[in-house]
């Protein structure tokens, strides 16, 4: 790489710096400047460059996407059989199996009712 190319290089991640502080920094654009003592029209240009830059080139802080498979979870089949109870409320019904959590079948209850 050129030292140029370098250079230039350096001055995008510097103006990155600059546009990122003038974005959070609640003030606007022109009174960002003012403050900094930069020109608007330097700054503005920067960022267009920056802008464009970012739609041509991948971001390299994000990671690539990958996918991992996965086992399926296994299934409980439940018999008739083994059930404890059926709820019926409304037109609504619920099996009720051995070791069902009173808190979830609470709140199972009150959806019924609801329904």
């Amino acid at each position: 790489m050129t030292s140029a190319k370098l250079k230039h290089r350096a001055k995008l991640q510097e103006w990155a710096a600059r546009i990122q502080d003038c974005r959070s920094s609640g003030l606007s654009v022109r009174a960002w400047c003012r403050q900094e003592e930069i020109n608007a029209a330097t700054y503005y240009r920067w960022e267009r460059e920056l802008l464009a830059l970012a739609e041509t080139e991948p971001c390299s802080s994000v990671p690539a996407v990958r996918f991992a498979e996965l086992p399926a979870p296994k299934r409980v089949s439940r018999n008739v059989a083994e059930r404890s109870a059926t709820l019926h409320i409304g037109n609504a019904s619920l099996d009720i199996y051995p070791g069902c959590d009173t808190e979830q079948l609470k709140m199972l209850v009150e959806l019924l009712r609801l329904c």
